[in-house]
């Protein structure tokens, strides 16, 4: 799905308007009923809120409030609109759906700070004062409104955006020029919006929930974008077929080189996941003390051993293999740091590198202007990312450093988060949509190296067995957490791969 600006989407919706052809209150309603649902699936879990507050702005985001708030009361709900701004300019649909609304229902319309109602935790307060076509920080009296909601405990739901969130934020300071709305959720239109996948944004969106309100799918054909929206549509068209006379050679021989003393799970983890994506082989290179727990644990596997007894110091020849992988737990000794530089300057395979070999490139680029392979995929964390293109202050900064360090290095980089991004060296961006806090738990990481250098190996190219493995990796947990549970431990996300790709099949 492609990502779209808060102007783009406005043409969107000026599309859908002239080509479905709709009217424009025709489709307000229809955004707006969409919203009605899962307010009343909140108030229905929740006995505690006893009415619905629905703050207006004098925009088409006020519009939807109306719409909501007569609908919410032709379900039998106790419903207040506050109007904000009354003396701003009042968009022509806004003013026929005042029209619409009954003469039952309670409407306060504020002029000043004495007039904003109480608000506490037993009520439903419906954000609709501005929608995501603001591009300047709220201050005065609407400021003082969403100040108050925001101290009073009230349960938010934001129509679109929050009031006060730029769609497209770019740096910290935004945040913190005006009044944000702080909701619990989100009911965004159609497409997620740039802002919504920062951590820094988080504290305003609350749970996101994108709402299909039909606009019409041929704009997409035409928008110039080169930020994506990973959905199972785009997964659908990656993942290969699996011919009935394929062979353990058809899927390729992969080879993992990992592992160093105390830190042999991490070789067993990422060997098993890139079995478990379905390579056909896979070798793991490990140092000579883990010879036997990899034997042991994973007799699928073939194993290599390094001369030395705890750490890798002379890495192995790879013309046999299809993929590579290295870094989980390899550890940073000097004599491998020393080995695993012209090891890697000529390796012409496609290859997934992690942790330690990040950690250890990272040293390496000041002193020598390390090279990377070609066809590469890098997986960093945050703080890994930052030892290789320096600390940055925000995501913000970190995702625009991630994009520039794609290009300038021509690598594949996936910088893990709670939305995973897939920086390409021709500039696209893809953010994943899959996952939750379940992946946080040690050696998960691990098992992304296995999967997506298991993908490598069946051909993939680098930026579909990227987006294809984050995208598995984060589904994996998403099953998990479905079925009841709400942690696990990273041998649970290997042990959800293959159902996770029998339900994408």
């Amino acid at each position: 799905m492609k990502l779209l600006t808060a102007s783009q989407i406005h043409d969107w919706d000026a599309y859908t308007i002239l080509h479905e052809p709709i009217s424009s209150l025709d489709l307000m309603e229809r955004a707006a009923s969409l919203c009605v649902e899962p307010i009343l699936k909140k108030l229905a879990s929740n006995s505690q809120l006893t009415s619905v507050t629905v703050l207006c702005g004098p925009g088409n985001n006020g519009g939807d409030g109306l719409v909501i708030a007569r609908l919410l009361t032709g379900k039998g709900i106790s419903v207040r609109v506050v109007y904000a701004l009354p003396d701003a300019p009042t968009s022509a649909d806004q003013l026929v759906q005042q029209k619409k609304l009954p003469s039952t229902l309670e409407v306060f319309r504020i002029q000043s700070e004495t007039q904003i109602p109480k608000f506490n935790n037993t009520d439903c307060v419906v954000d609709a004062l501005f929608g995501s076509g603001i591009n300047k920080p709220i201050t005065g009296l609407a400021a003082t409104l969403i100040d108050r909601v925001n101290q009073s405990g009230a349960f938010v739901v934001a129509i679109d955006i929050p009031s006060g969130l730029l769609a497209e934020v770019s740096d910290v300071e935004q945040l913190h020029k005006g009044s944000i709305m702080e909701a619990d959720i989100t009911l965004t239109f159609q497409v997620p919006k740039y802002s919504f996948f920062h951590a820094e944004c988080a504290a305003y969106t609350g749970k996101v929930k994108v709402l299909d309100i039909g606009l019409h799918p041929d704009f997409l054909t035409s928008a110039d974008t080169t930020e994506f929206y990973v959905t199972t549509e785009l997964i659908h068209q990656l993942i290969k077929s699996r011919p009935i006379f394929a062979h353990k050679g058809t899927f390729g021989h992969a080879l993992m080189v990992a592992g160093s003393y105390g830190k042999l799970g991490a070789a067993v983890l990422s060997s098993r996941a890139a079995l478990r994506s379905g390579c056909g082989l896979l070798t793991a290179y490990i140092p000579k003390v883990g010879f036997t727990v990899l034997q042991s644990t994973l007799p699928e596997a073939m194993v290599q051993t390094d001369d030395e007894l705890y750490e890798i110091r002379a890495f192995p020849e790879t013309e046999a293999y299809a993929a590579v992988g290295v870094g989980p737990g390899l550890g940073t000794h000097p004599l491998t740091a020393r080995a695993l530089e012209p090891w890697l300057r000529a390796l012409k395979q496609p290859s997934v590198l992690d942790a330690d070999a990040l950690n250890i490139i990272a040293e390496t680029i000041p002193k020598t202007g390390f090279v990377f392979p070609q066809n590469c995929v890098i997986t960093p964390h945050p703080k890994e990312f930052d030892r290789l293109a320096g600390v940055s202050v925000s995501s913000f900064e970190r995702l625009q450093k991630q994009r520039a360090f794609a290009h300038k290095h021509q690598v594949v980089v996936v910088l893990k988060g709670a939305y995973s991004t897939i920086a390409l060296p021709d500039g696209r961006l893809y953010v994943n949509s899959t996952g939750n806090p379940a992946l946080a738990t040690g050696g998960s990481g691990d098992v992304l190296t296995g999967i997506i250098t298991g993908l490598l190996a069946q051909h993939y190219l680098p930026a579909e067995a990227a987006i294809l493995g984050v995208y598995l990796h984060g589904l994996c947990a998403d099953k998990w957490v479905e079925s009841g549970k709400q942690t696990m431990i990273a041998g649970d996300i290997v042990e959800m791969i293959p159902q996770v790709f029998a339900s994408l099949i």
